[in-house]
């Protein structure tokens, strides 16, 4: 496979992945299931969608997050050896490994949810495994925020300006975020992650940008 269509095939993984994910989580999160429960839900809330099983809705979405994180990995991966590889490079596939691993624990808990909903769950249990998730669930922005600081400055030293400080801006905002207002502010940076990486995947499937050249100073 020659490096154009390399670049292409991998580009397309990590579109389909942000596509893959939206589609999945929408699929899934239908009205008053445990997929649209959070650690803010209220005890009403969490007895209704734990009170009956969850659709056949609920299990399609849930496996397509799945795939969607095959596909992150395999655009993750790529992207940091497209960028230069390196030490840098290492840290970022190993913040993305982490990342998927840590995601699939989360969606794996999501699943528990489904699984037991409808079985006659306690309250407290049910509770419990919702904590759980979102605790597992926010730990996956801080992974995603090592992979962003890790890839920006590769992507600085290559010439890939937006790429870099767009990186370096959704990690910041991510890590403020998660601490600061984690229901809301911290949501929206997921979103912004999903942005980030559709928009790389388009720019690294191009050719890649010179290098930036340092001009020579007079003696």
């Amino acid at each position: 496979m020659s490096a154009r269509k390399q670049d292409r095939l991998f580009a397309m993984c990590g579109l389909a992945s942000v596509v893959v994910e939206l589609v999945g989580t929408f699929v899934a999160m239908g009205k008053d299931t445990t997929h649209s429960l959070t650690w803010t839900s209220s005890s009403t809330v969490i007895a209704d969608a734990f009170a009956k099983p969850a659709s056949t809705a609920v299990w399609v979405g849930a496996y397509l997050e799945l795939i969607s994180t095959g596909l992150f990995l395999a655009f993750a991966v790529w992207a940091c050896a497209r960028l230069g590889g390196g030490i840098l490079g290492a840290i970022g596939r190993g913040a993305a490994v982490a990342c998927v691993a840590v995601s699939t624990v989360s969606l794996g808990l999501l699943d528990a949810e489904a699984y037991l909903a409808g079985h006659g769950l306690g309250l407290s249990a049910a509770r419990a495994l919702v904590t759980v998730n979102g605790a597992t669930y926010v730990g996956t922005w801080f992974l995603a925020a090592f992979f962003l600081l890790a890839v920006a400055p590769l992507a600085l030293r290559a010439g890939r300006r937006v790429v870099g400080w767009s990186a370096v801006a959704i990690a910041a905002f991510t890590l403020v975020a998660a601490a600061a207002s984690p229901s809301n502010a911290g949501q929206f940076s997921v979103l912004l992650w999903l942005v980030w990486i559709a928009g790389t995947s388009i720019a690294l499937a191009h050719r890649e940008a010179a290098p930036a050249r340092l001009e020579a100073q007079p003696a």
